[in-house]
């Protein structure tokens, strides 16, 4: 994985080696290995580089040089080897084995629809010197971040994380409806950021900043194609091409290893990942204790695999570990596993520079309850449900910290209240679910916190040719009689136990409840919202405090994750405020 950086402009004279050095410095977690700037007239590109493939001459910016292309690229090509021999065959020659001179000579070859031959996660920029136009893409779920700003000279800046734009100088200016937004979902939607002066190209989108003027637009979606294949057919073919998709995932010239909580999807991802290595696989884990515990899961399924297995306890260090994610993510963002997952990252990161998640399965093979909360109710039930009732409706009322009522309660200004946070044409939850959840709660997150200790996460499920398949096979195939990924536990139950694969669900989330309840993060949480919180620009400190009250004193859980996200929005504030207009 790698960090960007781009400015295209008529007055980058501040943009020369002493004023990059910390906007590049921003980016090291990213890339570690080594970093580049490349100067023209118009553009200055700048990269960190974390090595996986051709450790030796694939440094960054790159040259194509046949053309007077240049990119700046953040991710990998899981194709790059199949491009290249089509691209040697239509007379292209290259000069290193990166996938990265792939990109430049397919958009040599492709221009932009160069994008519908890549198979990867990617964010990249590319500067086209003939045309004066600067390219930028990310990859179809979204997995790689890109933000884009305008400095006060009229420079256009894009970067792979918003505190390289500060470093740059740019102030960002707080816009109180994503905090909004984030009050509902605990995390921003992923076409939208948190600052109204900051932007994000949003997944499966690209665009061409030309003559002063950015044009955005959306490549790829998930399209309906009802697939009529039988369940064995179905079942044959999707294990042909997730194995085909971890076999991609396994290439690099460095040690591949794989996150494995016990559960379905990171056992099928393990053992898959096995079958492409000659030794033993290093796996890694994290429990909570006596609160949530599957690692005697991990550890059944590491001996039945034969992979080398490392496990972690999370909870010891909660508040010290919490403060360190949430200063490095540049948003607010409250998903309960961002501490887990922050020091399950720095496991891996101390035996490889990659790992393999089975992030994607459960939006694409509806594993979570809510898909078959319906199903589970009398028939009488379901009748009135099916006529009175819209389950989209009600699933995203069901996930909602707070509502509009309460929201309305807390704020200061109540003109911030809106209901942006569900994309354009969604009324389906599964298309929800993998079109805002995944990439703006759960990429996003896994992204961030292996970044931190410049780890590279690769996620198999969200193969796009897996995914399209899998999108449109009946719902009977992915969900039947109160269960989800029966189709994966079914492929799964060729390798472990039914008692291993048939238990019930756990989760990688963590035990929110249990953690606040303990004295000293109830300290924490009191004083950490105390009359000095930021947080009270924003929101109403009475009303906060009788929050933090009911669930305290009053013992409500319900009030659980309406504490812990506005203390994860308050500690961000207080992290990130050097960096905002002042208001």
């Amino acid at each position: 994985m790698c960090g960007i950086f781009g400015a295209v402009g008529k007055k980058l004279d501040k943009y020369d080696e002493g004023g990059l050095k910390p906007v590049l410095s921003s980016l090291s977690k990213r890339g570690p290995d080594g970093n580049g700037i490349l100067f023209l007239p118009s553009v200055v590109l700048g990269h960190t580089r974390l090595s996986i493939v051709d450790l030796k001459s694939g440094a960054q910016p790159m040259k194509d040089g046949g053309k007077n292309t240049y990119i700046s690229f953040n991710g990998e090509i899981y194709n790059y080897k199949e491009l290249k021999k089509e691209l040697i065959e239509k007379g292209h020659q290259f000069i290193t084995e990166s996938d990265t001179e792939v990109i430049l000579k397919s958009y040599a070859e492709y221009g932009t629809d160069c994008l519908s031959h890549l198979d990867g996660m990617f964010a990249f920029a590319l500067w086209d010197e003939k045309k004066q136009v600067l390219f930028l893409a990310r990859d179809r779920f979204g997995k790689k971040p890109l933000y884009y700003t305008f400095d006060k000279d009229g420079n256009f800046l894009i970067a792979s994380e918003i505190k390289a734009l500060f470093a740059a100088g740019i102030k960002g200016e707080v816009d109180p409806e994503a905090i909004d937004n984030y009050l509902t979902l605990m995390y921003i939607p992923p076409w939208k950021t948190v600052y109204k002066n900051i932007h994000v190209i949003p997944p499966a989108h690209a665009g061409i900043f030309e003559d002063g003027k950015i044009k955005i637009w959306k490549y790829w979606e998930l399209e309906e194609k009802p697939i009529k294949d039988s369940y064995a057919k179905a079942r044959e073919k999707i294990k042909n091409l997730f194995e085909d998709s971890v076999k991609k995932r396994m290439v690099a010239d460095v040690e591949i290893g794989s996150l494995l909580s016990g559960g379905v999807d990171s056992t099928l991802v393990s053992a898959y990942a096995q079958k492409f290595s000659k030794t033993p696989i290093k796996t890694f884990s994290v429990g909570y204790g006596e609160h949530i515990n599957e690692l005697p899961y991990a550890k059944e399924a590491s001996e039945k695999i034969g992979t080398d297995h490392y496990t972690i306890q999370a909870g010891g260090e909660l508040i010290k570990e919490l403060e360190k994610v949430i200063e490095y993510m540049d948003e607010p963002h409250a998903d309960s596993s961002n501490f887990p997952q922050h020091i399950l990252s720095e496991l891996a990161s101390s035996k490889v520079k990659v790992a393999l998640s089975g992030d994607g399965a459960d939006e694409l093979f509806m594993g979570y309850g809510w898909y078959w909360k319906y199903d589970n109710t009398k028939k009488i039930v379901r009748v009135k449900n099916a006529i009175f009732s819209n389950r989209f409706k009600e699933h995203i009322k069901n996930i909602s910290v707070f509502s509009k009522a309460e929201r309305k309660k807390l704020w200061n200004d109540k003109s911030a209240l809106n209901d942006d946070f569900i994309g354009k044409n969604i009324k389906k939850i599964n298309l929800f679910d993998l079109s805002t959840y995944l990439p703006g709660q759960l990429l996003s997150k896994v992204d961030r916190t292996s970044m931190m200790h410049s780890l590279e996460v690769r996620c198999p499920f969200l193969d796009y040719r897996l995914a399209e398949y899998v999108y449109n096979l009946p719902e009977n195939y992915k969900m039947k009689n109160g269960m989800g990924k029966i189709m994966l536990k079914d492929i799964l139950l060729g390798i472990m136990p039914e008692e291993f694969v048939n238990r019930k669900k756990q989760g990688f989330g963590a035990p929110i409840k249990e953690w606040l309840r303990e004295k000293k993060t109830e300290k924490f949480v009191i004083e950490a919202l105390g009359v000095d919180s930021p947080i009270y620009k924003y929101l109403k400190n009475d009303v906060v405090g009788k929050i933090i009250s009911s669930f305290y004193a009053g013992k409500d859980d319900s009030f659980c994750y309406k504490v812990w996200s506005i203390l994860c929005l308050s500690l961000w504030l207080k992290h990130h405020g050097k960096y905002h207009v002042s208001r």
